[in-house]
């Protein structure tokens, strides 16, 4: 590579960045002003609504036999009004008044026999004038409590130390240093993931797609520069914008929060220690960290916008990935998350975790080493794979088309598959589908739900846009006759993977353990009342119906139509990650997408979608069968299930599974080669 010939391309994509005055204003502008503005001004809003509630005073109604005597308690309680009205309850919904004290019984009299009255504070959850209202009431009668409490203890000639044996007191010993940066080292890694995320947008997606676009990447390309070269100069620019936009932000949002935190702790009373406290050391290794994520992230911004004609249809692509981006993000803010041996090799979770531990003194430079280092390989083969797609014509120079923007099926014309833009689209619109209506119908009710969201959400809509886009179901579908070689290398890479997938879920429940609470509701999901009939409705619920339609849509429409822009492992990899995120469930994702990843090979190297609806049956046969106890004893015996939780899969199992499943790869590697016909 001339480094001569990349130099010249960086300054001449940087020279048009920086003509283009809404990229840097989108990228730099917006996030450093106006953020911060809309942040101070809403903190400066909540101060002045803050003092305006404190001051207002609450309207309170009483509905007791003794309303002389509940006065009486309330007289010292300030910014309070009794007022009367004829019917409490309607005025309290209607904002007419802001909580209602409703005593039943003879108060006196109780009270006369020693005994407690109890008291119940009625308000409005939904109003902050109510809310107030009843703290105010609360702490008032709280005080009442205590003096009526003082005198039946004084009249037995008891102490209040008689009645309280234990005194508990809470007392925070981190330094306010440390809780301020615990609570800074949460927040202010994830903004400057997502910063770098758009400081590398919009250079990305003009760089690739809009150079498509402005008709310039042909005319590049014909000069005497490589491919490399050009990818070098290209990506130079986006990862120096990418880091000037996470760095200047980051500062700013410091600031920021800085001077929130200050204006909070002259305003308002609150018991948080605060002291902002950036030590060198620190800011060094994060500032060295960020070198790689952003190599990362723009490598991976830039392979996914070059697959785009234009600059429109470039940010519909790259938009979902800003959303993929925080879900590390999100995992490592999760209470419990730690860096430790797994995590710091988790990209973007790993920079995120370590940033925390520095800022309150738990990292130094033996934890900051992995991360670096794993966050440098991640980011080298990102990099290596966006060069890797700028080798590739048919992805710089395509020419793919969709559907005609018209209704009018008559202008639709036949195609084999669909288009990797639709593809991505297809399982964009079912996602919300599925996070929308599925969660709600499989709320109301489990086992219906799940068979509506199977057939009518997925399956269906599925087969309504091949038909209506007059898309060859055969091809789009992989709907092949699954040979003899197929069928045995599957049942064979089926059952040996099932057993490595089952040993992934323990190993990843150990770094982020999944909630007893969905435990439970799993367990509820395949349970069985031991009948027969039970158990074969749960099969075809849980079994067949997605080995049909998920598989349908992933081994089916979106990697048909992903291949027609990938190679045979960037589709795998892509669709079982696809399928891992379309659970929608982080304590599982990683096992999922293996598992996916496995089903995308099977189709891909036997041609025929069978494949794996076939292991797709078997692995969830496997999980109804477990749970709902209807397991063969011996299976059991040799698997040692009862010892699963604490010790996962035994030793000897894992190695004739991982043996047995390099076996089998091999097989149907082997006979793909012999007797698959050549072009399917």
């Amino acid at each position: 590579m001339n480094f001569r010939t990349a130099s010249t391309i960086f300054k001449k994509e940087m020279l048009d960045t920086m003509r283009d005055k809404r990229t840097l204003l989108m990228m730099i502008g917006v996030p450093m002003l106006l953020y911060p503005l809309l942040l101070i001004v809403g903190l400066q809003g909540l101060l002045i609504q803050s003092a305006s509630l404190d001051k207002k005073i609450s309207r309170v109604a009483l509905q007791t036999s003794e309303p002389e005597t509940v006065r009486t308690w309330l007289s010292d309680v300030e910014k309070i009004e009794i007022v009367d009205v004829a019917d409490p309850g309607a005025a309290l919904e209607r904002g007419d008044l802001e909580a209602i004290v409703f005593i039943e019984g003879p108060v006196a009299s109780l009270l006369g026999e020693g005994k407690s009255v109890n008291v119940e504070l009625r308000f409005d959850s939904t109003e902050f004038e109510s809310m107030d209202a009843v703290g105010r009431l609360r702490d008032g009668l709280d005080k009442d409590a205590e003096s009526m409490l003082d005198v039946r203890l004084k009249s037995m000639g008891l102490e209040a130390d008689y009645i309280e044996p234990l005194k508990i007191e809470r007392e925070d010993v981190s330094p306010p240093a440390k809780t301020t940066g615990n609570a800074l080292g949460t927040v202010l890694p994830i903004l400057m993931v997502v910063m770098l995320a758009v400081g590398a947008f919009y250079p990305a997606v003009d760089v690739t797609a809009g150079e498509k676009e402005r008709g310039t990447f042909e005319t590049l390309l014909s000069t005497p520069a490589s491919k490399l070269e050009i990818v070098a100069g290209k990506f130079l620019t986006v990862f120096l914008l990418a880091m000037a936009a996470g760095l200047l932000n980051l500062a700013s949002m410091a600031a920021t929060f800085a001077f929130m935190a200050s204006q909070v702790q002259q305003n308002v009373d609150t018991v948080i220690p605060f002291e902002l406290k950036f030590p060198p050391s620190a800011v060094l290794v994060i500032f060295l960290i960020m070198i790689p994520l952003a190599f990362f992230i723009s490598a991976l911004m830039m392979a996914i916008a070059v697959f785009a004609r234009s600059f429109k249809e470039a940010q519909n692509y790259v938009t979902p990935f800003l959303i993929v981006i925080t879900m590390p993000a999100l995992f490592a803010a999760m209470p419990g998350v730690k860096l430790n041996a797994v995590t710091q090799f988790i990209p973007v979770a790993n920079a995120i975790l370590l940033f925390r531990d520095m800022m309150t003194d738990k990292a130094g430079l033996l934890e900051a080493f992995p991360v670096f280092l794993s966050t440098a390989a991640f980011a080298a083969l990102s990099l290596l794979f966006a060069a890797w797609l700028f080798q590739r014509e048919e992805v710089i120079l395509s020419e793919e088309k969709g559907f005609p923007l018209t209704w009018r099926r008559s202008e639709f014309r036949p195609r084999e598959t669909l288009t990797a833009s639709m593809a991505m689209g297809l399982f964009t619109v079912l996602l919300i589908v599925l996070f929308t209506i599925g969660s709600t119908v499989q709320s109301w009710r489990l086992l219906p739900g799940l068979l509506i969201t199977e057939w009518l959400l997925l399956f269906a809509p599925i087969l309504i846009l091949l038909g209506y886009g007059k898309v060859n179901f055969r091809a789009a579908l992989n709907l092949r006759r699954l040979p003899w070689w197929g069928f045995l290398g599957s049942l064979s890479i089926g059952f040996f993977s099932i057993v490595l997938v089952i040993q992934l879920s323990y190993l990843f429940n150990k770094v982020l353990p999944m909630p007893k609470e969905i435990q439970e509701a799993m367990g509820q999901l395949f349970s069985s009342d031991g009948s027969v009939s039970q158990l074969l409705l749960l099969l075809f619920v849980a079994a067949v119906s997605p080995a049909i339609c998920e598989e349908v849509l992933f081994r089916g429409a979106i990697l048909s139509g992903l291949r027609q822009r990938l190679g045979a492992w960037p589709a795998i990899i892509l669709v079982g990650a696809l399928f891992g995120l379309f659970h929608l469930d982080v304590f599982r994702i990683p096992p999922i997408a293996v598992l996916g990843m496995v089903l995308t090979y099977l189709t891909v190297r036997t041609g025929s979608i069978y494949a794996a609806m076939v292991v797709h049956l078997m692995n969830n046969s496997f999980a109804i069968l477990l749970t709902s106890e209807h397991m063969p004893t011996a299976v059991g015996r040799i698997l040692q299930l009862e010892h699963f939780e604490a010790n996962g899969l035994p030793r000897p199992v894992l190695i004739i599974a991982s043996l047995g499943f390099i076996a089998s790869v091999g097989f149907l590697e082997f006979t793909a080669r012999r007797f698959r016909p050549v072009g399917t």
